[in-house]
């Protein structure tokens, strides 16, 4: 690719540049990294805008965009700087790099669909501006890098990163890459990573569609994005009655899991649904160990127990 330089992206509305930066980058920009903030933040209160934040030159923040809980962006390393924030020098001098804030406590660290959204957008800007016309990224296998991650392995961990990313990294491809691939963190997310499949998917329509009319993420167990991939059913499920008349809940629990079968004592957990207020449709019940009743859900993701549930 030419290498390309810019002060930032034009969709940001605030500022606050951190010291903790390489300048100049020493790589053309060819990634992006998404990373999670662990707080349901304003975009000022990442930036430091709305605390009193010290910019420590060892320990202190370091991020290249901000995005709020409601969807606004700002900018705290201009694009021609590295931040520091991946454990890795060569990730870093290669890649823009995203701080989006979490809307939802661990273990999932669920963002807004504001927030992802603009990721989106930034994203597919980005990939714009210096070039690209797709966008690539894949789950790394559990045996590539070092499982326990410390600062005397890192390199050698960071090396065989690097080995598997070129084994399918194209030239003229944007990648998405991770923090959790060179550090001991779960960021961004379990609940961010588990959508970057329709987010990538979503990225190249636009890339290769411009005047495609582009769909938002309306988040998780939700009907759209409708080409969210489905769980397999599995052999233990029953069929739906054609009787059955299909009705809407909403979750009193703060956290309800989602399992394969309606049994918690031998399915498995598949996904976990924060209580963000959303509105699911159920097609089925059923009666089973660990719940008066069990129901599930129409995305096809699973069964949750109706214990925790309100209907509407």
């Amino acid at each position: 690719m030419v290498a390309k330089t810019r002060r930032k992206n034009p969709d940001v509305e605030i500022e606050r540049l951190s010291p903790n930066r390489t300048k100049p980058r020493i790589s053309v920009i060819s990634r992006n990294t998404p990373h999670c903030v662990a707080g349901n933040l304003t975009v000022e209160t990442t930036l430091g805008l709305q605390r009193v934040m010290t910019f420590d030159p060892v320990n202190g923040m370091s991020m290249g965009y901000a995005i709020g809980t409601d969807g606004r962006a700002g900018l705290g390393c201009e694009e021609t700087n590295r931040t520091w924030t991946t454990s890795s020098f060569i990730n870093d001098h290669r890649s823009i790099t995203y701080e989006i804030a979490n809307n939802g406590p661990a273990p999932d660290w669920r963002m807004s669909d504001a927030a992802i959204n603009k990721w989106l957008e930034m994203s597919v800007e980005q990939a714009l501006f210096y070039g690209f016309k797709k966008v690539n990224w894949r789950p790394k296998p559990e045996n590539i890098g070092v499982k326990t991650i410390t600062a005397a392995n890192r390199a050698q961990n960071e090396a065989a990163v690097e080995a598997w990313i070129a084994t399918w990294a194209k030239d003229d491809e944007m990648i998405i890459t991770l923090h959790c691939w060179y550090a001991n963190k779960v960021c961004p997310g379990p609940y961010f990573i588990r959508q970057l499949p329709w987010l990538v998917r979503e990225m190249n329509k636009r890339l290769q569609d411009p005047k495609r009319v582009p769909e938002a993420f309306v988040g998780e167990g939700a009907t759209p994005p409708s080409t969210i991939p489905k769980e397999p059913t599995t052999s233990v499920t029953p069929t739906p009655t054609p009787t059955f008349k299909e009705y809407q809940i909403t979750i009193t629990a703060s956290a309800l899991n989602v399992r394969s079968s309606p049994d918690s004592t031998k399915s498995n957990v598949v996904r976990t649904l924060i209580n963000d207020k959303n509105t699911y449709t159920i097609i089925e019940e059923a009666d089973g160990p660990g719940a008066k009743r069990w129901g599930r859900l129409k995305s096809g993701i699973g069964w949750i127990s109706l214990d925790f549930t309100t209907k509407k």
